[in-house]
């Protein structure tokens, strides 16, 4: 589900925030953060996410909340101090290919499967460059969630 830089754009909502821009992509700091119904502890908790480093679009910001939206489109607020500014990218779907350069012919130097996590290091156009311990190659960005359209990463 790419994220277009003005679609998103016409979302934008903060109420004394950060000050970072909206919308933005985060990770999950912890190995488990709530995601609840309202911008505050009182509300219910609707998810209880448990996995470290998972990339999350904060689409609005209240106060110390942040309103976030997951790969599958679930939407909730959390805490902020739940949320680093860490770039992580997320395989959504089946197997994507790990290349030694930036385009389609170059040679494979590994496989990620779907639920991996990678993290993001640049993404000057169409394919991004991704880390994974010791194997760092170029994914094309429409196969990660974690970059909006038209975002570019230096």
């Amino acid at each position: 589900m790419p994220i277009s830089t003005a679609t998103a754009q016409e979302a934008k909502l903060s109420v004394r925030g950060s000050g970072h821009p909206i919308p933005r992509f985060v990770t999950i700091k912890f190995e488990k953060a709530n995601l609840r119904a309202g911008p505050g502890s009182e509300y219910p908790v609707l998810w209880q996410y448990r996995r470290l480093g998972l990339p999350v679009l904060v689409d609005a910001e209240f106060g110390v909340w942040r309103k976030v939206v997951d790969h599958e489109g679930t939407s909730g607020w959390m805490r902020g101090s739940l949320l680093g500014l860490k770039r992580n990218a997320f395989v959504t779907k089946g197997v994507i290919k790990i290349r030694a350069q930036d385009n389609q012919e170059a040679r494979v130097i590994a496989v990620a499967e779907r639920g991996a996590l990678l993290d993001l290091e640049t993404c000057p156009k169409q394919w991004c460059r991704v880390a994974h311990g010791d194997i760092t190659g170029w994914v094309p960005r429409h196969s990660i969630w974690g970059i909006m359209d038209g975002e570019v990463i230096n």
